[in-house]
C-alpha cells in the first residue's frame, strides 16, 4: 500500500521580521514541489531522511498508534527545491511526508494543527496553509489571515551559496537586530495586508522591498541595490528576499516580459553571483495528496 503526499516551495518570505517582541514571516508558495511516497514494505525499507522518518513519528504519537509500525515504512522523496537556499526545501519535506503518513493510516489534521505537529521538528513556515498569513515559525502561532494571493510570478536568482536557517537563528545578537527594525517591519506587514486584500503585487512589492532591505543588517544579500533598481526601472513590483536564506525573488505580474531584467543583470555581471536566473508561478499554499 502506497500514500502520498505533496508540497510547494516558497521562494523566502514577503516579509519577516518582530511585532510585539515576537518573530512572525509571511511566506509564499511557488510552483516547486517535494513529493514524498509512503509504503509499507517487510524488507529494505527506506528510512529517509532524519526529520522526514521524525515527522512520520509525530504524526504517530499524535494518534497514540504503535511506535513498532513504523520500521516497516519506506520513504521516497522526489523534489526540485533547491537546498539551503532559503526555499522551504526540508520544511517542504517534512509536511509532504505529514500529510502522506495522514493518508496512510487513514487519519486527517487540518492545515494549522499540522503547521503546530511540524514545529516539533524545526522552526517552519506559512506554506502549509492556502491563505497567506502572518506566522509565527517557532510556535505556529497566526496573528492574522490575509487572503490567498495567487497569482503573478517570481524572477528566481539563486546564487550557488547555501545557508542553514539554524545558524542564522544563533547569529550573535539576532533577537536584538531584529528589535532594531521592529517599527518599519509592521508597517510593511501592514502594506502586505493591504496589497493581499486588494490583489495588487505592487502593494505587496512595496512591502517585500522594506523587509528584503531592513534585513541587510541580519544578513546582506550581494547587489541588492542594484538588483532592487533595475526591478523599478523595468517595471517589476518589487523584489523579495528569502530572510534566513541566499535567493531573492523579483516579483512580477503575469504578463510581463522578465527578458530584459535577465539581461540587465547579466550585463551588470551579476549572474556572476547569482548563477541560476530562472521564473516560477506564485501559487496558493497548502499540503496535497496528489
Amino acid at each position: 500500500m502506497k500514500s502520498y503526499g505533496i508540497c510547494p516551495a516558497s521562494c523566502g518570505e514577503f516579509v519577516q521580521g518582530m511585532i510585539k517582541e515576537k518573530e512572525y514571516l509571511s511566506s509564499y508558495a511557488i510552483n516547486r514541489f517535494s513529493k514524498v511516497t509512503l509504503e509499507e514494505k517487510i524488507d529494505h525499507a527506506n528510512r529517509g531522511p532524519l526529520k522526514s522518518r521524525k515527522a512520520i513519528e509525530e504524526v504517530f504519537k499524535y494518534f497514540d498508534l504503535p511506535k513498532e509500525d513504523l520500521k516497516n515504512i519506506s520513504i521516497d522523496i522526489k523534489s526540485d527545491i533547491p537546498i539551503s537556499k532559503g526555499m522551504a526545501s526540508s520544511t517542504a519535506d517534512i509536511g509532504a511526508t505529514i500529510k502522506a503518513t495522514l493518508n496512510l493510516i487513514g487519519k486527517d489534521l487540518n492545515e494549522y494543527d499540522i503547521c503546530k505537529l511540524a514545529t516539533k521538528i524545526e522552526p517552519t513556515d506559512s506554506i502549509y496553509i492556502k491563505e497567506n498569513t502572518i506566522f509565527n515559525p517557532l510556535n505556529a502561532n497566526i496573528i492574522k489571515k490575509l487572503g490567498c494571493f495567487d497569482s503573478g510570478k517570481v524572477l528566481i536568482l539563486e546564487p550557488n551559496d547555501t545557508l542553514n536557517t539554524k545558524h542564522i537563528r544563533k547569529k550573535e545578537n539576532y533577537i536584538k537586530l531584529k528589535k532594531q527594525n521592529k517599527y518599519i517591519i509592521e508597517y510593511a506587514f501592514k502594506l502586505l495586508e493591504q496589497g493581499i486584500r486588494k490583489n495588487d503585487l505592487n502593494l505587496i512589492g512595496q512591502a517585500c522591498n522594506i523587509s528584503s532591505v531592513a534585513n541587510e543588517n541580519i544578513h546582506k544579500k550581494k547587489y541588492l541595490s542594484e538588483i532592487m533598481d533595475i526591478s523599478k526601472e523595468y517595471g517589476a513590483c518589487g523584489v523579495n528576499i528569502a530572510h534566513s536564506g541566499t535567493v531573492i525573488g523579483i516579483l512580477l505580474e503575469l504578463d510581463m516580459d522578465e527578458s530584459k531584467i535577465i539581461e540587465k543583470i547579466v550585463e551588470k555581471k551579476i549572474n556572476k553571483k547569482y548563477k541560476k536566473i530562472y521564473t516560477a508561478n506564485i501559487i496558493a499554499g497548502g499540503l496535497r495528496s496528489e
